[in-house]
């Protein structure tokens, strides 16, 4: 159990609260499984003398038992372990053949003094067996009293075996009886985190052999005969099975099966040929518990042929997926004649639900070609050889699958489910609801829904379980394809069909545009280290061109960085989970799109339109690498800061990587984001992890450099630091060991800060007001000694483990660049200890004094322009800055307003954008709920490009070398004339 400190900053109150227990909040193990078979009384906390224990050699059903004298009030306590609690309860009773009885009364209690009685649900089975079941209870229950009734004609019955915290008794969601053909069956458990066993040939699910794994409903397609049980497990191992349940079905009168086969893999002995196939039979808990598959002998293709002396005219084929790798879709041929094979379009759809890693899919056709007479069915999947494997195949004898149809009115909508198979029934169940119900008539829906349906006609098989998420709520903000849904614009994607119809267009769009042709194989200016008398180092450098700092590239041509962050589907993740009334529609987490899943909580709607595109789930490496194609296209040399730096080491692209700083938890302070070098041994801590970091890449030439971390906020040194306390943050005791050093007496210190102290120990934990002009001054100098050490600290264990590459800054936020107070210090200290100064720059104008009071200030370093951007609120995202463009043309024209504006300054030597692609609608995940949601990419969320926006900026990056060599003049869009 975690303890909280809570503090009321404006009371100055701080308090240590520890959660009360509550269910699955104890300390572990929070509900350790207790079984007393009652053989002795060792496990009963309390009981009555009167009561006995009774043995009953030979009992097959419970031989030792307690049996009640008749006493009344006789009673037995049990109370939990150490650290455990009381949530459930099952007792196993017997009564005396045709003898009537009284029910004992059971209790339970928190301190084993007060008792309260409960009502358990009572389940009685044949042998005059009982069991006694509750659950639920508060959090600190521990004790647990069972007070038997006393003599007479009705007595209680004799307990067999108490077990504490074990599992429910499986509950079916049909009772017993005659049911519809092909109705399924649901099972369900008591608590999150049982396990549910069943078998269908009558032996205990206990302890058989055949049993099976419970995973998705089971369908009755004749007489059925279905006992089941639930097994728990607690934290230390123990675990314990319910009660076996019986439940008996059969099935209505039902049509016989029209000519066809039901091909289960059981062997090869229903095809007619195949080629690369063999049956696996491992692992069948992975596959609904389908103990025979076929799948690939190797990766290369595989398939199976199936000739039959009748017309085949549908078929659905059962596969499974392993989701861990790249799926790719099985095909279908239809023949004739087994020799002319014509491909054959199949609907693929994810059933039932994922088991470890592995995804049932059904393929399904229902018009095959006229004459169809062979099948020919083909396993693909160059990752690996065992995935997909193929479960059942069903030709002629298959239902088809539920179709959703919906349309809405003001808060509610009517969902209309239909199949293709006439005089099927249709069943459906709503919001994981316990049963599937009879579908008569459309659906009513108001808010948010999630719909599974099935499809059966008597004598043939159920279709697969189809699972639909309907959202018929009035707080949607975000339609199916991610874009909002209040937003207008000429773009907007409407159906699946204009995403597919996107992979021909993007092709002749990247086609027809062109790799500036002046570069070399760096992205630099090719010939020009010849030309300008540059300097080859193996890596990329800085020096001086005419006048001017430059860098240039391993083999010392001239380099201006044009890079974009970003590259990554990152931030098109968004946070689903307890908002789901403002999503139009997201796909199930255990289906098709799982892969558009960053866990389970968090979705890329950016990733499933790719998928819809192109038919191909996009990984983050194929991210990457077609970024980088168009980016080369669109005429950037560089990948920036936030982007995948593994894929850097391709060497398809330029590319930066940052300083691990950020993750040493042990230097992070409260309230402010600076590092605290001053952290108990930070500078080993500091050598170790760069040592581990840094070599691998050190002559990594395509590698830029490494920024130090983003974004420091130097603007609240002054502001913050002084009300850190010492016991939790190193760099508030260095500053008091300062003023100690600086003052000697505590009277001289609160001369100086106008204060009260009584002594120099007070000043660790409390806040030292900065209001004196002595005060303002002492935060100066520390200001200034912290800037020394941290940054020469840095620096000198940086060259040591690599001496090859670009120390690039800390990329400044805008707000510490526009006050001179941090400013001047922070370029005085970087320009000693650092190759580039990086700004992360977001402005209207390019602010020429202040960049060159900070290459002034550095002592000539030059500036990488880490971060910038432009957006427009054209698709309903937020624009970077307000209201500096209408529409993607003035992107376009901002853009190149301010990389010609630097890249004609001679200390600048690049121009980062952020980013890649659009933010997620409603906001990157790792935000929440306030989540920044910009117009900052150059693709949207459907990954179709601002073709206007990058219009203009490849007009400039184009040119980007006849503007550093003043080869042209800079462009300029006057935004004040329109």
């Amino acid at each position: 159990m975690k303890k909280k400190l809570v503090c009321l900053a404006a009371l100055g109150i701080c308090a240590v609260l520890v959660p009360a227990p509550v269910l699955g909040d104890a300390v572990p193990p929070a509900y350790e499984i207790e079984v007393d078979s009652l053989v002795n009384w060792n496990q009963v906390y309390r009981h009555s003398d009167s009561l006995k224990l009774q043995n009953l050699s030979g009992d097959k059903l419970d031989p030792t038992r307690v049996k009640p004298s008749g006493v009344s009030g006789e009673y037995m306590v049990y109370r939990t372990q150490e650290k455990s609690f009381l949530r459930s309860f099952s007792i196993y009773a017997y009564s005396a053949s045709g003898q009537q009885h009284s029910h004992p009364t059971l209790s339970i209690s928190r301190d084993g003094k007060t008792y309260k009685e409960i009502t358990p649900d009572i389940h009685e089975s044949g042998e005059n067996t009982l069991e006694y079941e509750s659950r639920g209870f508060p959090g600190d229950t521990r004790y647990l009293k069972i007070t038997f009734q006393g003599g007479g004609a009705n007595p209680s019955p004799s307990i067999g075996k108490v077990v504490l915290n074990g599992p429910a008794i499986v509950d079916a969601s049909v009772p017993s009886g005659t049911v519809p053909y092909g109705r399924m069956i649901m099972l369900n458990r008591g608590e999150a985190g049982e396990t549910v066993y069943y078998t269908t040939d009558g032996s205990d699910p206990r302890s058989s052999l055949t049993r099976k794994h419970y995973s998705t409903p089971i369908p009755v397609l004749g007489k059925l005969t279905l006992k089941t049980t639930a097994v728990n497990h607690s934290g230390t191992g123990k675990s314990a099975a319910s009660q076996v349940s019986t439940y008996q079905y059969e099935t209505a009168s039902s049509d016989a099966a029209p000519t066809g086969l039901i091909d289960n893999l059981d062997s090869f002995k229903l095809s007619d040929g195949r080629s690369n196939l063999y049956i696996a039979k491992n692992d069948p808990g992975f596959f609904n518990n389908d103990g025979s598959r076929a799948t690939r002998t190797s990766s290369g293709s595989g398939y199976i042929v199936y000739r039959t002396e009748y017309d085949i005219h549908s078929f659905t084929v059962y596969s499974s997926f392993f989701t861990g790798v790249a799926i790719e879709n099985q095909r279908f041929f239809a023949s004739a004649d087994g020799k002319q094979y014509t491909e054959i379009a199949a609907r693929a759809d994810t059933t039932g639900y994922s088991q470890s890693d592995w995804q049932a899919y059904s393929y399904e056709a229902l018009a095959l070609p006229a004459h169809t007479r062979y099948l020919k069915i083909m396993l693909a999947g160059a990752a690996n050889s065992w995935s997909p494997q193929m479960s059942k195949v069903v030709i002629n004898q298959n239902t088809a699958s539920v179709k959703l149809s919906s349309s809405k009115t003001g808060a509610a909508a009517k969902a209309e489910l239909s199949t293709e198979t006439l005089g099927a029934r249709i069943y459906y169940r709503l919001n994981k609801g316990p049963d599937f119900l009879p579908y008569t008539a459309p659906l009513e829906l108001t808010g948010y829904n999630v719909l599974e349906a099935y499809a059966v006609k008597d004598g043939l098989v159920p279709s697969p379980i189809r699972n639909f998420s309907l959202n018929a709520g009035s707080e949607i903000e975000v339609d199916k394809y991610g874009q909002m849904k209040k937003a207008s614009f000429t773009e907007k994607v409407s159906s699946d069909k204009q995403l597919a119809d996107d992979a021909s267009k993007d092709e002749a769009y990247y086609d027809s545009l062109k790799t500036p042709s002046d570069r070399d194989g760096y992205g630099g200016l090719a010939g020009s280290a010849s030309t300008y008398g540059l300097k080859e180092s193996g890596y990329f450098a800085i020096q001086q061109m005419d006048g001017r700092k430059v860098m240039t590239t391993p083999n010392g041509d001239l380099y201006f960085s044009l890079a974009v962050n970003g590259v990554t589907a990152n931030e098109t993740y968004t946070m689903v989970k307890g908002r789901e009334l403002k999503f139009e529609s997201v796909p199930p987490y255990e289906g098709e799109y799982k892969r558009a899943y960053i866990g389970k909580d968090n979705y890329s709607f950016y990733m499933a339109n790719v998928y819809r595109k192109t038919g191909v789930f996009p990984t983050e490496h194929s991210v990457y690498s077609a970024a980088v194609s168009r980016l080369q296209k669109w005429g950037f040399n560089g990948v920036g800061n936030y982007s995948t730096e593994k894929y850097g080491e391709e060497g398809k692209m330029p590319y930066v990587r940052m300083l691990p700083l950020n993750r040493m938890g042990w230097a992070k302070l409260d309230g402010i984001s600076i590092f605290d070098i001053f952290a108990p041994n930070a500078e080993a801590k500091i050598d170790a992890t760069f040592q581990k970091a840094l070599t691998p890449h050190k002559d990594d030439r395509m590698l830029i450099g490494y920024f130090i971390d983003n974004e420091y906020d130097f603007h609240k040194f002054y502001s913050n630091v002084p009300k850190l306390k010492a016991s939790s943050a190193a760099i508030k005791g260095k500053l008091v060991e300062r003023m100690l050093d600086k003052y000697e007496t505590i009277a001289a210190f609160n001369a100086a800060w106008g204060t009260k102290f009584e002594s120099f120990d007070d000043l660790g934990e409390a806040d030292m007001p900065v209001k004196t002009s002595a005060s303002w001054r002492d935060m100066d100098d520390f200001y200034a000694y912290y800037l020394d050490t941290f940054f020469g600290t840095v620096s000198r264990i940086y060259r040591k483990y690599d001496p090859n590459h670009l120390l690039l800054g800390d990329r400044w936020i805008t707000t510490t660049f526009h006050n001179k107070k941090f400013r001047d210090p922070l370029a005085e200290t970087e320009g000693k200890y650092v190759d580039v100064i990086s700004i992360n720059y977001y402005s209207y104008k390019i602010e020429t004094d202040l960049l060159q009071d900070v290459y002034e200030k550095s002592g000539g370093k030059p500036i990488l322009l880490s971060e910038f951007g432009y957006g427009t609120g054209e698709q309903g995202l937020k624009p970077l800055l307000p209201n500096s463009a209408s529409n993607q043309f003035q992107r376009g024209m901002r853009y190149r307003n301010y990389v010609e504006g630097v890249a004609t300054l001679p200390y600048i030597v690049g121009a980062h954008l952020f980013n890649y692609v659009d933010q997620a609608g409603l906001g990157r995940y790792w935000q929440g709920e306030w989540g920044e949601h910009y117009n900052s990419g150059l693709v949207n969320v459907a990954d179709r490009p601002y073709k206007d926006y990058l219009k203009g900026i490849k007009d400039t990056n184009d040119d980007i070398y006849k503007l550093v060599l003043k080869e042209r003049p800079k462009f300029y869009y006057d935004f004040n004339k329109g």
